[in-house]
This record gives C-alpha cells, structure tokens and sequence, in this order.
C-alpha cells in the first residue's frame, strides 16, 4: 500500500511540473518577445495590404488568374501558409467567385495542408521552429491540435471542396467535440448526396448512444440543408422501433418539405422527389405514432402530399387528444386547397387550448374573403368569451378593421355594423376611433354617430365628447353634441 501511494505521488508530481514547464512556454512566448511579436504583425499588415487587392482583384476576374498566383507564390518564410491561408479566407467571396477562391486555394497548397491537419498528420517542427510560427505550438502540444483540425475543417467547408467529402466524414469520429460539429457543418456545405447516408447513421447512433458525443442539433442542422429529393434515405428511421429517432426523421422531412414549399408556389410533393413508399407511411402510420410529437411533425408534410387519403387523415389530427398535435394541423391545414375543410377548422376557434384558437383565426384569415365571412359569422354567434377574444384581436393584428370599416360604410345587411357593435361591447374600438379620426369620409363619421353615438363604450363616448367640441362640420358637431346630450340625460335619470 505505501508503495503504490508514493507511485501516484510520483505521476502527480511529475504531472504538475510538466503543466508549470508548458505554462511557462507558453507565457513565456506570449510576454517576453514583445519586439519580435510587433515586427511579426507588422510583416502580416504589409503583406495585407500588398497581396490583399491581388486576391480581390482574382477573384473579380480584373486580373490575370496566373499573373496573381505567380505573386501569390512568391511570398515565403516560416509562417508562409499561415499568411495565405489569412489572405485567402478573409475574403467574403459570392456564388460566382467561390470557384476561383477555390482553385486558389488548391494551387497554393492550401487544400492538401488542410487536408493533412483534419486527419491529424501534422509535419514535425522543432520546438525553435515551432515558437517562430503563428500555429507551431498548435502542432506540437497535442491536446491543442484540434484547433488545427476543426479549422481546417471549417476552411473546407467554407470553399465547397467536394473532394474532401470522406476526410470529413472521417472527422465525424474525431476525438474532440469542435471538431465533430465542424465537420458537420462543412459536410452540410458541400451538400455531398452520400455524405447524408453518414450523417443520418451519426444521427441515429445520437439517440441510440447519447454517450457518443455526438451533437444531435448539429446533425440535424446539417440534414435539413439537403435537397428534398434526399428524403429517400430517412425511410429506415422513420420506421424506427425508437420513438425519439422516428421523431427527428419525421422533423428533418417536415423543415426539408417547408424550406422547398417556401420557394415554390402552389408546392406538392410529387412522387418524383417523394417517394410513394415514404407517403404512405406519413399516411398511415405516423399520423397515428404512439408518439405525440411523431404525429405533431407529420401534419404539415401530410398536407403537402397528393393523395385522397390525406384529408381524412388530417381532420382526424384536428381532434387529437394533445393540444399541440391539433395546432400543427391547423397550421397545415390553412392552405388555399384546404378551403372546403372551413368549417372544420371554424370548430377549433373554441379548442380548450388558446394557441390553437389563435392558429385557427389566422388560418381562417388565410383562406381570403371566404374564411374572413366565416370569421365573422363565428364572432357573432359564439357564445365562447374565449374565442371572441382570440378573433377580436387577430382581426386587429391582421389589420383587417380598415376593411370592416370601408364594408361597414357600404353595407346594406348591418353584419359589419353588428362586428363593430360586439367590438364595443368588448371595450376594443381605441383602433377602430383612431381609423374613423384620420378617415375624411363624412358619410362615414355620420353613419358610425348615428349608430353608435350612444353607445355605453367609454371611449367611444370620449370620442363623441371631442366631436361635440372640436368638429368643424356643422351638421356632425350638432349630432354629436345631440348624442352627448342624449347620454347625459340617460344618466341623470
């Protein structure tokens, strides 16, 4: 027993000395050679502003591409390709000049460097060597090497280089957590089909074995940048025994189908980029998981697929026992083509659940003209104080009371003038006075008095008040005044 403490003794010790010697180099370089450090940073900035508008003018195309690299390669010293490699991804090129700076970066050597760095194949330097060198120490401490790897990483992905595709999935295994997620990232760059086969792997061994190390948000986010015609791959893991893999699966194909739907007018999911096998188990299985977040993510994909067996499916959804399953569908569902399913969707104006009633109005606004009458027809019949007050104010968000104001004008059946009267018994008319005070319409103003001149609202009152008082049209100042008069009276008795 003694013998074995004064072993571990001995490791301590001798650990503690090597922390205190490698501090000390390292403080050392940082404090001491200040002369050296300001001659070092003047070199960078003068090599900056020589080379800089080289570079610039590459990549714009001003300047012989040949001519510029000859330049380029002139530059030497120890810290040669830590200064190009500065020059060269400081830039911010666009679509077009990503190949050039590409094909720069090959031709000085870059790519192949940066290569070497992610598989951790560093060249040997000695220790004068490596204190004279922006990164030297990088390469010879070996647990501060992964600032190399994730970098180099991060350079590839940031130049699209496809051909790095495999060392980048290789990386997915590194030791070092920044490097795994950068890795990712670039892989997600480059957009390498086989490339997802890999990550859907890592994303399943994710769930399987949080233990891994393995950044779940970082894959998913990696998978969601894929092309939609990728979704063939998820198939395996949407029909997985697991439900946490089933429901990432199910979220990746909802972000993928949304982020295509956006760009796309009048979007479907066509058996050319869906696969019917894919469709069908949206249609069957997953709309009815065990899990609840399962179902909740199959709605919006559900209600972009061409089949007759989608809209039973979806109105089923609508009656889901979790409160946010039924808001994914009414979110999927409130698309032009859903029209038909109006009433439907008007029954969840009252759910128990508010962000439901408030997904429902908006959907019903969606629907145009004919979700709006709809609207207003529930606004008035129900006797659900809740869902009144949801639609009250989405109808003001949405900006909907100029046009109740400019039909009220017009109409002929009273239904506006009845919205305007449940407004005001609910005290909501601060926007609809500051509409009527900036409208020049007259007929207007005398219509909104004649009706509503006595109403018991104190801010239409206030209104009438300031009317009564400051109006200039005669004949509006008379009425408004008769109103007030009329109110005073109702209260003195």
């Amino acid at each position: 027993m003694p013998i074995l403490i004064e072993r571990i003794t001995t490791v301590v010790v001798t650990l503690l000395v090597l922390i205190l010697l490698g501090n000390g180099v390292l403080i050392a370089n940082v404090i001491l050679p200040w002369p050296r450090r300001d001659k070092y940073f003047q070199r960078i900035d003068d090599l900056r502003h020589r080379f800089g508008p080289v570079i610039d003018s590459m990549l714009a195309q001003t300047t012989d591409y040949q001519e510029g690299l000859v330049l380029l390669k002139g530059i030497s010293g120890l810290d040669r390709d830590f200064v190009l490699e500065q020059l060269c991804m400081e830039r911010n090129p666009t679509r077009a000049q990503l190949p050039i700076l590409r094909q720069l970066c090959e031709d000085l050597g870059l790519v192949q460097i940066w290569q070497r760095h992610l598989i951790g194949r560093f060249d040997w330097i000695s220790l004068r060597d490596a204190l004279g060198r922006p990164e030297g120490l990088l390469k010879r401490i070996g647990r501060l090497s992964f600032l190399l790897r994730a970098r180099s990483a991060e350079n590839l992905g940031t130049i699209r280089h496809h051909p790095s595709w495999p060392l980048l999935v290789e990386a997915l295994d590194d030791p070092h957590p920044d490097v795994r997620v950068v890795s990712v990232r670039a892989l997600a760059a480059i957009g390498e089909p086989q490339s997802f086969v890999a990550l859907l792997e890592r994303l399943t061994e994710a769930v399987l074995n949080p233990e891994s190390g393995v950044s779940l948000r970082s894959i998913k986010s990696a998978l969601v940048t894929f092309p939609l015609h990728q979704v063939a791959g998820l198939l395996p893991l949407v029909r997985h025994s697991h439900p946490r893999v089933r429901f990432l699966a199910t979220d990746v194909i909802r972000e993928m189908v949304e982020r295509t739907a956006a760009s796309e007018e009048d979007f479907a999911l066509q058996v050319a980029v869906f696969p019917q096998e894919l469709a069908d188990v949206f249609v069957t299985q997953l709309c009815f998981d065990d899990n609840p977040d399962v179902r909740a993510r199959a709605a919006p994909v559900i209600a972009y697929i061409e089949d007759p067996r989608s809209t039973p499916v979806l109105l089923t959804s609508l009656d889901d026992p979790q409160w946010f399953v039924r808001l994914h569908t009414v979110r999927a569902i409130s698309k032009r083509k859903c029209l038909p399913q109006v009433a439907e969707i008007t029954r969840r104006l009252t759910d128990s659940n508010w962000r439901v009633r408030e997904a429902a109005a908006r959907a019903m606004l969606a629907f145009g003209r004919a979700g709006v009458d709809q609207l207003s027809v529930h606004f008035l019949n129900t006797q659900d104080r809740y869902s009144r007050e949801q639609i009250a104010d989405e109808m003001q968000r949405a900006g909907l009371l100029p046009m109740l104001l400019a039909e009220y004008a017009e109409e002929h059946d009273g239904r506006q003038g009845r919205v305007i009267a449940q407004l005001a018994e609910m005290g909501k008319t601060s926007y609809l006075l500051e509409l009527l005070e900036s409208n020049s319409d007259r007929s207007l103003r005398k219509k909104f008095l004649d009706n509503f001149g006595r109403n018991a609202d104190p801010q239409i009152r206030a209104w009438v008040k300031r009317l009564a008082s400051q109006e200039t049209d005669p004949e509006l100042r008379t009425l408004a005044r008769s109103s007030v008069e009329i109110v005073g009276q109702q209260g003195g008795a």
